[in-house]
């Protein structure tokens, strides 16, 4: 890759912060599996692992009972190297190998086994028993091809393979023939090879005329602000020849405000990368401005120009953010902001807690990722298992969210509104999961995430209802989940520091349907979810790594923590 860029210095506080937080989240997380405290824990996994005592399913057999089916061939097994050749028994043609004929009589048999591009193969059997297994290996039938190219450096395909010139030994059929080399035109044809033939081919590529044949940038929009790669625009163009270029940003009034020297063209497909600023290193203002490259081939002629325009804008924001209870932001606190258009984020999180002696246990491991689909609108889904004493629960999420407001600037207030439908439940027994560990329960949520913005510091604040056909931890005397309609509240909050390539925050969920005797909140039994975390986006690179603290609270003689790390990758 081309790369044209100005390079920019990383505030060092920034830097050493990151690290020192990343560092104090690992040596956290591991010590996670002992931060635990009263039946919290217990009272999780118990549930989560929980098998009804009268399943509404057909149980299965035990894995003991005994398999008695057996099927004893009969007949001539005929079975070819390679397979699917047509299998023909005393001029009767029967199937494709590998094939059983079951009706072959006892007594001598014609076998004739026939492939394109393959010698016939051809035996007489004798079946005298109940079956017998008929195996041949079938001969290619070969040509030759015979390249002889100008010049001599030129790449030849044949049908897609490259191949060397001169003399070769091929299969016989029809190719398609490729000769290729960088500043000459390409020669395509339809070689036909026949047996123990030579077919010769002579090529003499002509010299290419100069021309760009592409010239583009996949993001019209760009935020010089956002960390790292994140903030630079990616050009891509193709020539046809050996050149040279000049590359050009021009404001809305046509000056000129950026220019730089594209190296010499020596490959079809060539890119660049540019930081977006102008001339004396300053990062370009808000607003339209137009990317020109204007080429010219090495042997002269006529300069070639193409342009592209773009539109630098600092609320196109793209920053590290988690998906652990099935929308972006905090762990447990969505955030108001939206992807640009054609952005995502991928990350994989995982985490753990066990008390010592390992009979209870949990292990959660969450997949999500966020698209930006408009200026306005982001899909974001997740996908999670956890890991619990003799279950696997599943949990699943799709969320959108519109963003209604966002600040000009670095300071202001922010809102949108998201839909959200989940699920979660325990494959084995074909039950819902009834516990909550994500704040992200089965159902249809509709949820305000709000944002106040004050520099690098956002202080979240999500209301939301959700609807389902379950109430958490409710369950018959058959300890079947308890089905029903169910309404209920939840409320989000955290406060949020973003520094660009890194980012971190503490956010906590709560509902207004209780974990058991879960503590008094304004006269309701409610639970706690909470959360810690970071993110860092490795410099230079696309990669996030994510250290987190989660778990719930009853109240201060009952809850638990577990740590775990993430991995992710931003565009």
């Amino acid at each position: 890759m081309v790369r044209v860029y100005t390079p920019r210095m990383r505030p060092p506080i920034v830097s050493a912060a990151a690290s020192a937080v990343l560092c104090l989240l690992a040596g956290l997380a591991l010590v996670s599996c002992a931060t635990t405290r009263g039946s919290t824990l217990r009272t999780v996994v118990n549930t989560e692992t929980v098998q009804p005592r009268n399943p509404t399913r057909p149980s299965m057999p035990p894995a003991s009972a005994p398999q008695t089916a057996t099927t004893e061939k009969k007949g001539i097994e005929v079975d070819t190297d390679p397979d699917s050749a047509e299998v023909w028994m005393d001029g009767i043609f029967r199937g494709l190998s590998p094939y059983i004929i079951t009706d072959a009589t006892q007594g001598w048999h014609q076998i004739v086994v026939k492939k394109g591009g393959y010698y016939d193969s051809s035996a007489w059997v004798q079946l005298t028993s109940d079956y017998m297994l008929y195996q041949t290996n079938l001969v290619q039938i070969i040509g030759f091809l015979n390249v002889e190219i100008t010049p001599a450096d030129a790449s030849i395909t044949l049908d897609g393979l490259t191949i060397s010139s001169g003399l070769v030994q091929v299969p016989v059929g029809t190719y398609s023939l490729r000769v290729r080399r960088f500043g000459y035109d390409d020669y395509e044809a339809t070689v036909q090879i026949s047996e123990s033939a030579v077919t010769t081919s002579v090529v003499t590529l002509p010299a290419a005329e100069f021309a760009v044949t592409n010239f583009s940038v996949p993001k019209k929009g760009i935020n010089p602000d956002n960390p790292g790669l994140l903030g630079t625009l990616d050009g891509y163009y193709s020539v046809t020849a050996p050149g040279s270029g000049l590359l050009t940003v021009a404001d809305a009034t046509g000056t000129t405000v950026y220019s730089h020297d594209l190296p010499d063209f020596t490959s079809w497909d060539n890119s660049f990368s540019w930081d977006v600023v102008d001339d004396a290193g300053t990062k370009l203002a808000d607003g339209q401005y137009t990317v020109s490259m204007v080429a010219r081939g090495m042997t002269g002629g006529a300069s070639v120009t193409r342009s592209v325009g773009i539109t630098v804008d600092r609320t196109l924001k793209i920053a590290a953010r988690s998906l652990w209870s099935g929308s972006s932001g905090l762990l447990y606190a969505p955030v108001p902001e939206v992807l640009p258009p054609g952005d995502f984020q991928i990350e994989v999180m995982g985490a753990g807690i066990a008390l010592a002696d390992f009979s209870v246990f949990q292990a959660p491991v969450m997949l999500g990722t966020r698209i930006g689909m408009d200026g306005k609108l982001e899909l974001d889904a997740s996908l999670g298992i956890i890991a619990v004493p003799t279950s696997l629960p599943v949990l699943a999420s799709v969320a959108a969210r519109w963003n209604l407001a966002a600040p000009q600037g670095e300071y202001g207030t922010s809102a949108a509104i998201q839909a959200k439908i989940s699920g979660q439940f325990i494959p084995a027994t074909a039950v819902p999961l009834m516990t909550d560990t994500f704040a992200n329960f089965s159902g249809v949520s509709l949820e305000i995430p709000l944002q106040i913005s004050l520099g690098p510091l956002g202080i979240l604040l999500t209301p939301g209802v959700t609807a389902s056909l379950w109430y958490p931890y409710r369950f018959n005397a058959d300890a079947t989940p308890e089905q029903s309609f169910a309404a209920w509240v939840y409320l989000r909050g955290g406060v949020m520091f973003d520094f660009g390539s890194f980012t971190a925050g503490i956010s906590a969920s709560t509902r207004t349907e209780a974990l058991p005797d879960g503590m008094a909140f304004l006269g309701t039994p409610v639970p706690f979810e909470v959360g810690a975390e970071a993110h860092w986006l490795i410099p230079d690179t696309r990669l996030l790594l994510s250290g987190i603290l989660a778990g719930e609270y009853e109240d201060q003689d009952n809850y638990y923590l577990m740590g775990g790390f993430g991995l992710g990758f931003l565009y």
